[in-house]
């Protein structure tokens, strides 16, 4: 898909998003219109609902179209006296600071990033695979060390990228141009082997710039800086959140599979949400099956009490 594509598509999103609500504030005039990136919502509405069951979903595309529809309703006086709720991730921009009506603005990555914290993980032990320190102490402790390990190494592997597409980023916002540059939510397979006994890396700044032949240059000093900031950061708050989830998702897989099939480390068969060895996993339905043992930032609840009363 061409640039010209893009934004035509994204333009598409964010008017049917905008006609949807326009249509909708006669019907549901007294409720909480929320505009999300993508399938944010898989996250956010359960949060939601902690505070009001009258709300009214939208889905606008990507967080450019969330920001679209928020610039067509906040210069259209009429629509003031609605309550209204704007989500989007943070990424790699800057903050986009105070607005009026409030947006909502994750303070990490993304919303992934909310579900791969080490005390998350312990709570996917406990509640997914039931393994508890009561019942297993050793086995517990084993496998949150394993995790705690593995995503240090995940960390120093992926570190490199992230600073690259950070320093991506940051030129395009600073001279408004193209970064000749479009992710998948998996990491690059090549670049990285990840199992519950290793994480591994094969690329280099080299390996970068022949995989992705279109991107803008980075030179190399600047990138070094940035290297060097995210190596003071708190990674798994920092780093690209499609990339945080995939880890999650393989380890989870490995223990599924160990458990299984090789019997290393799980000796018998453990139950994850009737997903059996997990081949069946992704990131969208990892996202929906954990999303209440994922973390709840307090600006999130501070926002919703906000947004609410307005």
């Amino acid at each position: 898909m061409s640039y010209i594509d893009e934004l035509r598509k994204s333009k598409e999103k964010h008017q049917v998003a905008f006609q949807n609500f326009a249509l909708s504030t006669k019907k549901y005039s007294e409720h909480l219109f929320c505009f999300f990136e993508g399938k944010d919502d898989v996250y956010y509405v359960s949060r939601i609902r902690r505070v009001t069951e009258d709300f009214y979903p939208i889905e606008c595309g990507g967080k450019q179209s969330v920001l679209d529809v928020y610039a067509l309703i906040v210069n259209k006086p009429e629509y003031k006296k609605y309550k209204l709720g704007f989500f989007i991730d943070r990424d790699f921009n800057k903050p986009i600071g105070e607005k009026q009506p409030p947006i909502f603005e994750t303070p990490c990555y993304s919303i992934e990033n909310f579900y791969v914290s080490v005390n998350v993980f312990k709570m996917i032990l406990v509640h997914a695979f039931r393994i508890t320190e009561s019942y297993d102490e050793q086995l517990f402790n084993d496998l949150l060390k394993l995790y705690e390990e593995r995503q240090k190494e995940f960390h120093d592997v992926v570190l490199l990228f992230n600073a690259w597409y950070s320093c991506l980023i940051e030129k395009r916002d600073n001279e408004k141009i193209q970064i000749g540059v479009r992710l998948d939510e998996k990491f690059p397979n090549d670049f990285i082997d990840i199992n519950l006994q290793k994480v591994s890396k094969y690329y280099d700044f080299e390996t970068i710039k022949t995989f992705f032949p279109d991107a803008i240059e980075i030179d190399e000093s600047i990138l070094e800086q940035k290297v060097a900031l995210f190596k003071t950061v708190e990674q798994h708050k920092v780093f690209r959140g499609k990339y945080e989830l995939e880890f999650l998702l393989k380890i989870i897989k490995a223990l599924l599979t160990d458990s299984y099939s090789h019997h290393n480390i799980l000796k018998q068969k453990v139950s994850f949400f009737g997903f059996g060895d997990g081949s069946a996993l992704n990131q969208l339905r990892l996202l929906a099956i954990l999303e209440a043992y994922a973390e709840t930032p307090q600006e999130l609840i501070d926002y919703l009490e906000i947004v609410t009363k307005t």
